[in-house]
Order: C-alpha cells, then structure tokens, then sequence
C-alpha cells in the first residue's frame, strides 16, 4: 500500500503521465469569439466542452479568458471583493493584474515524491498570518521580478533542464496570480507536471478553473475554527472554504493536506482538522509539520512567539495516530542523491530574528553563512 501510494505521487507530481493542463491546452471547443462571448456563455462552453478538432479555441483558452473577467470584479478568492484589478484597482491581496516573483529555485524541501522540485514565490496574498515567513511580499505585492507570461514560461522550461520535475507554485499565494499562471502554462513548450501549493482559499469558480490543470494540490489546512482563523489569519470563514475546496481538489487529482502544528493550538486548530480529515478524506495523505517558527507579527504576540513543546509534538502525533489518517508514508526514503543544482535567482534575502526569549530565528540560510551557524550551535 506504501509503495503504491508513493508510485501514485510520483506519477502525479514527476511527470510519469502527461500533465493536465496539456489536455486542456489540446482540447479545442467551438466558440466563435472569446472577447465577444458573454461569461454565461463562457461557463457553458468550459463545463460542457465539446471536443471539435475544427474549434476555434482550446479549453485553456476559454479558463483564461474566464479567470480575466473573474480579474475585473474579482472574485478569485473567497473574499469576493469586487474590485476590477486589471483597471489598477487592489483589493484585499493588494495586487493588481500584474505578477512579481521574488524567488524561484530547485528545492528539496516538499514531501518526498516531489523532489526536486521547481519551487515559485509570488508575492501577495489572500491572508495575514501573523507568522507568515514571507511577510515582505505581503506588504509589498511588487516585491521581486516582473512576472511577464512569455519570460515565466521561459524559465520553467530552463528549470526542468536543470532537473526540476514538476512546477511548485506557492506564494504568498498563488490564486490571486490565476490569469498569469494560466496563460504562462500556454506558452511552454514541453510539458511538465503543477502543483498547486496553496492556503485553499478560494473561490469556487477557482477551483473549477483549476480542474483539469493541476496534476498535484498541496494544501495548508491551517486553522481548525473561526476564532483562530480571525485573530491569526486574518480570515473568518477558512475553515469552511478550505474544506469545501478540499474535497473538490481530491476529486479533482491527487492531494496532500498539510498541517502546520502551532503552539497553544492542538486542541482548537490540529484536533478539528483531524477529525475531519476522518470523516471526509481519510485516506488522502496528512503531513503533520513541527517546524514552526515565529516571523513577522508574531514577534509582537507573546502566545505565538514561542516554540512548541515536547508535549504538544506528542499530543499531535497521538491525535492523528488514534483517527488512523495516513501520515507515515513521507518517511519512506526514494533513495534519491541531491545533486548539486544552479541557485535560484530572485530578492530573497537571509532574515536573522532574535526573539524576546533569547532564541535566535534564521530563516532563508545563504550556504555561504552555513559554517558560521554550525560554529554558534556548536559553541566554537
């Protein structure tokens, strides 16, 4: 069952099988114009496509075209703010119609039938964690390098020849940048396989512009309740979103439920998720993460500017353990080498934290920097 799950994601996430959104990119529907067709017409043609080799348009382009008039009253995320964002207006996410990317690298750092992966941060995003360890992209939305479609896909494909083997898009958040990444799927040349590496707050006709594109989710199912998801996320109705979003996605194509434990918060956020996880996705894979670390407001924040304890790694791990999900197939080795790869290129920048009880926090480690932390863990 282990190696059938693992050669499953594999599959979904290393381009075994031919990505999804090359199918859409095939698939051409009959319609006469897509700048003149009304968005009812629109949503008939993408969730009724007929196949016609002689059509006009393919269904790629037809979710395009959607995800731009999704853009003029946008309704990408589930805050729904109705601003026109190609006009230059921003709402909650603070971009516009236009896409930064502050970092892209090969990385080895997802679950292990992913790597290597080609991991994509774009700036802005739909919620406030007080945590978030990319904090400069959410005050600045035009942190990082202009995005341009034609150059994004450009280096997608200069990735995969260095050995990436899939795309990992992540943010910030991703959704907010659909009419981009969409159109930047367009213009590859070869195909590889997405992933889709999001807080799962968005909208419903998101993820039906997303089906058929993503061959892999990543979800962060991050708080168990509205109080939580409030006074931490900035977001009030996440966990409904993200569940209702999560159950479309495991229809949809593969999914990995990520859960990031924080302190003070398995009772009220680990344990809710985890019960429904069994319920509803039982055997869909649950990362449990321990590594949290305090960033950005939650420095300010004397319940959230601390590390979790010995107990609380336990308690979650029995939580989990006593619902049966399926959390211990990321610890079978795939016996792959980590190559030497090219660096990434982008404004990140190494962030040295020290934290008001004394602990030093280091986030995006330069390996130049490497020796001196090991000389300081090591007291020399």
């Amino acid at each position: 069952m282990v190696q059938q799950l693992l050669d499953s994601y594999r599959q979904a996430a290393c381009g075994k099988k031919l990505s999804c959104y090359v199918n859409a990119r095939e698939k051409h529907v009959r319609i006469p114009d897509l700048d003149a067709a009304s968005i009812g017409d629109l949503w008939a043609v993408h969730n009724d496509p007929k196949t016609d080799i002689e059509g006009n348009y393919s269904l790629l382009d037809v979710k395009i075209e959607l995800s731009r008039r999704l853009l003029r009253s946008c309704s990408l995320c589930q805050r729904q703010c109705g601003v026109d964002r190609t006009a230059g207006e921003h709402g909650y996410c603070g971009t516009g119609s236009d896409s930064y990317c502050f970092f892209d690298q090969i990385l080895y750092g997802e679950e292990a039938p992913l790597i290597p992966s080609h991991e994509v941060f774009l700036s802005g995003c739909n919620m406030r964690c007080k945590f978030c360890y990319s904090w400069q992209s959410l005050e600045n939305t035009s942190y990082g390098k202009f995005l341009d479609p034609a150059d994004f896909a450009k280096i997608i494909e200069s990735r995969k020849a260095e050995g990436a083997v899939n795309l990992n898009l992540i943010g910030g958040e991703p959704t907010v940048h659909l009419p981009n990444i969409l159109q930047s799927l367009k213009l590859l040349k070869s195909s590889i396989p997405i992933l889709w590496n999001s807080n799962f707050y968005m909208s419903e006709e998101t993820m039906r512009l997303l089906d058929g594109v993503i061959d892999l989710y990543l979800g962060d199912f991050k708080f168990g309740n509205k109080q939580c998801a409030l006074e931490i996320g900035g977001v009030e109705d996440y966990f409904e979103t993200a569940s209702r979003n999560f159950k479309a996605a495991a229809v949809s194509s593969d999914l990995i439920i990520r859960h990031l434990v924080l302190p003070g918060h398995v009772e009220c956020c680990l344990r809710p998720i985890a019960n429904w996880m069994s319920k509803n996705l039982p055997g869909v894979p649950f990362n449990l993460m321990f590594q949290y670390t305090p960033f950005y407001r939650a420095l300010d924040d004397a319940a959230l500017c601390c590390s979790l304890t010995q107990e609380e790694i336990n308690e979650a791990r029995s939580i989990v353990s006593s619902l049966g999900l399926n959390t211990c197939e990321w610890n079978t080795p795939l016996g792959l080498e980590r190559q030497m790869l090219p660096t990434g290129t982008g404004e990140i920048s190494t962030t040295v934290i020290i934290r008001p009880d004394g602990r030093v926090a280091i986030m995006h480690l330069h390996s130049d920097l490497l020796k001196v932390v090991q000389s300081l863990e090591s007291g020399r």
